[in-house]
C-alpha cells in the first residue's frame, strides 16, 4: 500500500486509473516474439531494445487531456509509482496521486501489476489506462476481473486481446469521449483477454489461451477487433497468393519477408526455409527456364532468418528491397502487430528504394472478407510514417489477381 491516500476528485471529476508495463514490447524490434519473463527482458535489452511502453502512454494521456472538454474538471489520475505510471502522469503536467510503491532500482513484476490496479480500483475509479500487451491484460483481469471499465493502450507484441485500442491516440479519444459522458450513458461490454504461450511462439506454435474477460467501452470501432485464424481450407488459396507474390518479384532485390503462414507459403514457392512468426530476408535471382522456350525463373536465395530490426535496417540499407506482409486476420494490421522488426528506418528504406510498390500485401480472399470492409491498419511507432502510408495499397489475392484496398494510421 502506498503512503499517500487516494485522494478526492474535485466535484464532476472522473477517477482514472493509469498502470503501465514499462517492460512491456521490448521484445518486439529485437525480434524476441514477447517480453515475458526476466530473462527474455535482459536479453532483450542486451541486444539494445528501448523501452516505448511509456511513451505509447504518454501519447495516450496526452490525446485524452487534449480531448477533454474545457467546461468539465479534469480527471483525478491514480498511476502506478515512478516507471509504472507515474512519471507519464507528471511529463503530462499533471498531479498524479501515486498508487504503490517501485524500487526505481528494481524490476516491475506481475505482481506490482496486480496489486496496484487492485488497490487503484478499491479506492475508486471511472476507468482505468493500461499500457502493455496481453500479459499486462491478463494481470489485469487476474486482479480485478470485470468490476472497472478498462481501455488498453497497446504497447506489447501479439496483442490478441480486443480489450486494446487500435491505436495509443485511439485509446486516448476512446477514454475521453467514454469519461466525458454521464455515468448513467456510459455503455459497456465484455471483451476477451487472450494471450499465446510465448515459449511455443517462438518455436513457431500459435495456440491461443482464453484467460478471462475485462469490461470496456461498449460497440466502439477504436478498440481492436479479435484475431480470427486463417482456416485450415485457406492453404490452396495462399499457395494462389504466393504465386502471385513470385511473380512480382524483381530480380536482382532483396526481399523481407514478414511472418504469418501466407508469407511462408511465399516462402515454399520460392524454395527457401521460412520462421513463422519472425522476420526473415532473401534475395531474388534469376535462374533456369524451367522448360525450353520458357522464360527464366525466378529463385531466392536465403540472406538471414528471424532477424531484429538493428539487423534487418542493415541488410536493407544499401539494396533495393521490398516488404511482403500479410495482415493479421479479423483485425486488419499489416505493420505493428508481431512484426515490430520492420521499423521505420526498414519501411522508409523500402519507400526510398521502390516507393509504395515495394510494400507488398498478400492476403486470401477470406482473409480480406473476414476485415468485413474495415481498413488495413498500421501502426509503426512513426506517426508521420503512419500517415504517409495511408490511403491505398495493392493486395495480391491470387496469381493473376489483385485489389485495392484502403490503408488507415490505426
Amino acid at each position: 500500500m502506498s503512503d499517500e491516500r487516494p485522494g478526492e476528485a474535485p466535484e464532476g471529476a472522473p477517477r482514472v486509473g493509469l498502470l503501465v508495463n514499462p517492460v512491456a514490447g521490448l521484445g518486439g524490434r529485437v525480434g524476441l516474439k514477447g517480453s515475458d519473463g526476466t530473462e527474455t527482458v535482459r536479453r532483450a535489452i542486451a541486444l539494445g531494445a528501448v523501452p516505448q511502453a511509456g511513451e505509447r502512454a504518454g501519447a495516450a494521456l496526452g490525446r485524452m487531456l487534449e480531448r477533454w472538454p474545457p467546461d468539465r474538471e479534469r480527471p483525478l489520475v491514480l498511476a502506478g509509482s515512478g516507471l509504472m505510471g507515474e512519471r507519464v502522469a507528471r511529463d503530462a503536467g499533471l498531479a498524479p496521486v501515486i498508487v504503490g510503491h517501485l524500487d526505481p532500482a528494481e524490476d516491475s513484476t506481475a505482481e506490482d501489476t496486480r496489486s496496484i490496479v487492485a488497490e487503484m480500483v478499491a479506492a475508486g475509479l471511472d476507468l482505468l489506462l493500461v499500457a502493455g500487451g496481453d500479459g499486462t491484460a491478463r494481470d489485469v483481469c487476474a486482479a480485478i476481473g470485470t468490476t472497472t471499465p478498462v481501455v488498453g493502450i497497446p504497447a506489447g507484441v501479439k496483442l490478441h486481446s480486443p480489450v486494446y485500442a487500435t491505436s495509443p491516440l485511439a485509446a486516448g479519444d476512446l477514454a475521453a469521449g467514454f469519461l466525458a459522458a454521464a455515468p448513467a450513458r456510459r455503455r459497456t461490454a465484455l471483451a476477451e483477454v487472450i494471450d499465446l504461450d510465448e515459449d511455443a511462439y517462438r518455436r513457431g506454435e500459435i495456440a491461443p489461451r482464453l484467460y478471462g474477460e475485462l469490461l470496456v467501452p461498449a460497440e466502439d470501432r477504436r478498440l481492436q477487433a479479435r484475431k480470427t485464424p486463417s482456416p485450415l481450407s485457406d492453404g490452396a488459396a495462399a499457395a494462389g497468393v504466393a504465386e502471385g507474390i513470385a511473380r512480382h518479384l524483381v530480380p536482382g532485390g532483396r526481399c523481407v519477408l514478414g511472418p504469418g503462414s501466407t508469407v511462408r507459403a511465399v516462402a515454399a514457392r520460392l524454395g527457401v526455409p521460412k520462421t513463422l512468426v519472425g522476420v526473415d530476408v532473401v534475395d531474388v535471382e534469376v535462374g533456369a527456364p524451367l522448360s525450353i522456350g520458357a522464360a527464366p525463373a525466378k529463385v531466392a536465395l536465403l540472406v538471414a532468418l528471424d532477424v531484429g530490426a538493428a539487423e534487418l535496417e542493415r541488410l536493407v540499407a544499401d539494396v533495393p528491397s521490398s516488404l511482403v506482409v500479410t495482415p493479421i486476420g479479423g483485425q486488419g494490421f499489416i505493420l505493428g502487430r508481431g512484426n515490430q522488426q520492420m521499423s521505420p528506418a526498414v519501411v522508409r528504406a523500402v519507400l526510398a528504394a521502390a516507393g509504395r510498390d515495394g510494400i507488398m500485401v498478400a492476403a486470401t480472399p477470406s482473409k480480406l472478407a473476414s476485415l468485413q470492409g474495415r481498413p488495413l491498419l498500421v501502426d509503426s511507432g512513426d506517426a508521420a510514417l503512419d500517415m504517409e502510408l495511408s490511403g491505398y495499397l495493392s493486395v495480391v489475392t491470387g496469381p493473376d489477381e489483385r485489389t485495392i484496398y484502403r490503408v488507415e494510421p490505426a
